[in-house]
Formats: C-alpha cells, structure tokens, sequence
C-alpha cells in the first residue's frame, strides 16, 4: 500500500511542476516582448516599438475619417438631410412660387413683366443682404444687412442685360414702398411706450435714444409730408401752412378714433385675438396712408397710423409683445422690397457729378447740425462726456425713413407730368439713396466701436449675486 500511494503523488506530482514549467516558460516571453517593446536602450526605439506607435496613429485617425464620412453621408443621403435639403427645398419654394403666379398672371410673371421683377428683386435684395452679412472684418461689427439689399437694387437697374428684363411699374413700386412704411410706422407706434421700462441700465441711454427715435420718424415724416404739400401746391403759402396744421389735426383726430376703436375690437374673450389685432391694425394702417393720397392730405396718413398703434399698444398690455412678432415678419417680408426698390430707382446715367456733390455737402451739413444739436440738448441731462459723445453719434445712421419716404416726391412729380418735377424729385431720392449709403454703415460702425469703450457697465444685486450688463445692445 505505501509503494502505491507514493506512486499516486509521483503521478500528481509531475502535471504541477509541467504547469510551473509552462507558466514559467510564457511569463518569460511576456517580459520579452515588453522589453522589446521598450527597447533595449530607452533612447532607441525598436521594431516591436514603431508598431505599437503606428496602431496608436491608426486608431487616432479612425475618428476623424469617420467624422468626415458621417458628414458627407449626412450631406448625400438619401433621402437627403441638412444643408442639401435645405437648399432643394428653397429652390422649389422660389420655383413654385413664380410658377403659380405665372399659371395666374400669363406674361406678367415672364422676363419683362412686371410681377417677374418684383419677384426677381425680392430675392435678389434678400441674397444680397446675406451676402453682406457674411463680410467679418475683424474687431469691427457686421454691416447693416439693408446696405446689401439696397445695392442689390441698384445693381439691377444698372447692369444693362438684367434691367431690360427685370422692371417695375412706377405705380406698383410706389405702393409696395407706402405699405413698407405703414409697416415701419406700426412698428414705432408699438414701440413708443416700451421704451420707459429701460434694459436694467442705470441712466437708461438705450432708452432714450429708442424713444427719441420714434419720436424723430414721427417729425420727420409729418414735416416731409407738410412740406411736400407746400412744394406741390399751387395756392398762397398762407394757406399752405393752415393745410399742413389741418393735416396734423386730422391725422391725430382719426388717430385717436381708431386707437380706442381697436382697443375694444376684438375683445379680449375672442379665439386667435393676437391675430385679430395684427391684421386689424397693419389694415388700418395701410388705408390710413392711402386714403390719405387719395383725399388731398397726405401728411396725415402717417401721423394717423402711430397715434393709432401707440394707443391700442396701451390697452393690449401682455399680447403687445406677439403683436409685435407678427408686425415684424410683415417687415421682413417688405424690408427687402422697400430698399431694392429704392436701389433700382437710382440709375447712375441720370446721376450728374454736380447734383452729387451738392447733396453729399447738404448731407454732411444737416449730419453735422444734428450731431452739434444732439449734444446741446443732453449737456444738461445727468450724462458725462463719454456718454454725451456716444448719444450724439447714435443718431447719425439713416436708412428705413430715409427709404420709405425718399421716393415720395418722384412719385408726386410724376403724376403731375412735369419733366422739371421730376428732376427736382430725382434729387430728393438721390439725396435719400447718398445718406444710406453714407450713414448706415458709418453709423453702424461708429456704434459698434464706441458703444464698449464710451459707456459704462452698470452693476446691480439680486437676491445677493452681482450681475453685470453691458450699457448699450449694439
């Protein structure tokens, strides 16, 4: 019995020390090929070494070739996705659109008709914006996007190929530029109360400059239109005068009759009641200038349609707002219109080198008095030099008045059939096309420039954490 159990463990014995061996012999190969891997010599690296550094360069460019190709696949899949099918779908939008107008109107909606070119100059006006929007130029801020709209239609009418195809009717521009206005002055109306509650400024700049500046349309306009009456009249100027107060009157009289009209009407349990008041008010806003040329009194259109606005805007208190939304996607279908228009109406064969000159200086000195005069009038407002400087160059951009109402006179010599009139209307707009030109991008610059470096930031607790905001939205 001895001899068997010692030949049992004999037998037991002998896996175990071949296991040892074996285990032995592969922990040995392990540490061989890691000090391949290291390399006899630190410095020097070996075979084993560049391969483990070619996987490692493998693996860090898997991730960036199948980023690029994730994002081509996204680009031409099928069906497409991102930018592709954004760009098909707004071909097709264009494309439908002409094509639908022009199953209604025939020949009006082909190359040399007139809804043709309101169609090609919207688009061209709105390309022409993004285009300069994309120009960056650095530690500047971005140009004004009505700036490219307005080149784009002065492009069109002087560039001889496309102007013999895309033309518009003097009377259709004249009316699509009077709605771009009821628009703007809806607008101005709308804003004039919201401009008391500040932007958690401490002396309120933006404030004041956004209310003074609805106030400035609301002169600007009602003075252009009583002078414009005055200019075209044919009785004494005394009567003249009474003609332009009556017109103020009549402007702010019915004004006020339809403010508080629309104030009530709809009522606020009405369905869709922002809508209601949207359409109500761009309505009345619209007739109110028309109507206005069609009885004699021009001026007071204008005036009728921001005495309205602000008033119904006093009422609406919370729905304000989402009126306001609507009334600005109004705008941003007529912005486009209403500078294109006002571009293609400048034709550089008609533009004399004398003219020029002579509304560049008148330009720069009705810029300059207002500057001048900008500054007398705050030197005793609570405001230190730096913001004095700042508020006095903030009014120098002109553009969406200047647009609205800068035709008005050639329309007006127009319908009189005078050669004269209409040279003298020429001017108006030409003097209206130069301070756009001029002022917007000046203006625009000079805001985003000084606005960080004149005005202070203003600091204000709440519920014991200090926040900072900057003094002015550029």
């Amino acid at each position: 019995m001895g001899d068997e159990d010692k030949a049992i463990e004999h037998e037991d014995l002998e896996p175990s020390i071949g296991m040892d061996h074996t285990a032995s012999t592969y922990q040995e190969t392990q540490e061989e090929t890691v000090m391949n891997a290291r390399g006899i010599d630190a410095k020097e690296p070996t075979e084993g070494s560049n391969l483990l550094n070619s996987s490692e360069k493998k693996l860090q460019e898997r991730p960036t070739e199948s980023n690029n190709l994730q994002r081509l696949r996204q680009i031409f899949a099928c069906p497409p996705h991102g930018l592709l099918d954004r760009g098909i779908t707004n071909v097709t939008m264009v494309v439908l659109l002409w094509a639908v107008v022009w199953s209604i109107t025939g020949s009006e909606c082909l190359p040399g008709g007139n809804l043709f070119g309101i169609i090609i100059l919207f688009y061209c006006a709105i390309i022409g914006g993004k285009l300069l929007g994309l120009i960056k130029l650095p530690t500047l801020p971005p140009l004004p996007h009505l700036l490219g709209m307005l080149l784009a239609g002065f492009l069109i009418r002087n560039i001889p190929i496309i102007s013999d195809n895309v033309q518009i009717k003097y009377k259709w521009s004249s009316a699509l530029r009077s709605i771009a206005l009821s628009v703007i002055l809806v607008r101005a109306g709308l804003g004039l109360d919201s401009k008391e509650g500040g932007y958690g400024v401490e002396k309120g700049i933006p404030t004041l400059l956004m209310a003074a500046g609805s106030f400035d349309d609301i002169l600007a306009i009602t003075g252009f239109n009583t002078c414009l009456g005055m200019a075209f009249s044919t009785g004494s100027t005394v009567f003249n005068v009474f003609r332009g107060i009556l017109e103020v009157v009549i402007g702010v009289a019915a004004g006020s009759l339809l403010g508080f009209f629309i104030q009530y009407f709809p009522s606020s349990d009405q369905d869709k009641l922002v809508w209601k008041r949207a359409f109500l008010v761009l309505g009345l806003s619209v007739l109110a200038v028309f109507s206005s040329v069609y009885f004699g009194f021009p001026g007071s259109g204008g005036l009728c349609t921001l005495v309205m606005s602000f008033l119904a805007s006093l009422k609406w208190a919370g729905e304000k707002a989402e009126v306001e939304k609507i009334i600005a996607g109004a705008w941003y279908i007529f912005q486009p219109l209403l500078f294109g228009l006002i571009g293609a109406e400048v034709s550089i064969a008609s533009l004399r080198p004398e003219t020029v000159g002579l509304c560049v200086g008148v330009l720069g000195i009705a810029v300059l008095i207002r500057i001048l005069t900008t500054f007398l009038m705050v030197c005793f407002a609570g405001f230190n030099i730096k913001e004095k400087i700042f508020i006095s160059f903030a009014w120098l951009p002109k553009a969406t008045v200047q647009a609205a109402i800068g035709s008005v006179a050639l329309d007006t010599a127009r319908s009189h059939g005078e050669r004269q009139l209409e040279e003298y209307g020429m001017d108006v707009l030409t003097v209206a096309f130069l301070s756009i030109i001029i002022t917007a991008p000046i203006g625009s610059l000079l805001i985003g420039l000084l606005g960080p470096r004149l005005l202070q930031k203003a600091e204000h607790r709440n519920n014991g954490e200090v926040h900072e905001e900057t003094s002015i939205q550029v």
